[in-house]
């Protein structure tokens, strides 16, 4: 009997096949399993530039990072739109805490798994790719840096465990139910 298995383990090899023979003279059951590479998709992991100096503050490592906003992967883009458009007029903690939910909507196993997946999420951001942003100007380098400090996790949270956010001027009958995490400036960020 042949059991198959698509199961991708850290290593980069996936469980290709598991037989099962019979061992003629113990009765056990023996199981073969064969090990082979495969081609994971996984999320891109964001190589930030390793000489930005560790004492930076948040606007230092923010310059420093949104020096190349020409060649972006897909996930950052996403995520730099919806800083823009939902916090691009924040502070940058403001910003960062955006860029974070979504991190922390990535690794919650209640969202989609990837950044522009969770920007697309039907009834929680927009569809990133309408929105068409000038990606000349310092908003949007801006937008680009912290969706990389957030990917990165280069910074401490500063809404730590936040799925959550509004805009502290709207209502909604949400929030009442969740856990407040913290407020910046204009928005607040939710458990």
């Amino acid at each position: 009997m042949i059991v198959r298995w698509a199961v991708a383990l850290t290593a980069g090899f996936s469980l290709v096949a598991a037989t099962t023979h019979a061992a003629p003279q113990s009765g056990d059951a023996v199981v073969r399993v064969t090990l082979q590479p495969t081609n994971l998709v996984m999320a891109p992991q964001v190589a930030l530039d390793t000489q930005a100096p560790k004492d930076q503050t948040l606007e230092g490592l923010v310059a420093f990072h949104s020096s190349d906003v020409d060649s972006i992967d897909p996930d950052t883009e996403c995520m730099a739109k919806v800083v823009q458009h939902e916090a691009g007029n924040q502070p940058l903690q403001g910003q960062l805490a955006v860029a974070e939910v979504i991190v922390n909507r990535t690794r919650s196993g209640r969202f989609p798994s990837t950044p522009c997946a969770v920007a697309n999420q039907r009834g929680q951001f927009f569809q990133t790719e309408s929105y068409q942003v000038p990606k000349t100007s310092e908003r949007w380098r801006t937008a680009v840096a912290v969706a990389r400090l957030a990917q990165a996790g280069e910074w401490t949270p500063v809404a730590p465990g936040a799925l959550f956010f509004h805009a502290a001027y709207s209502r909604n009958d949400w929030s009442h139910r969740r856990t407040l995490v913290t407020r910046i400036a204009d928005q607040i960020f939710y458990r």
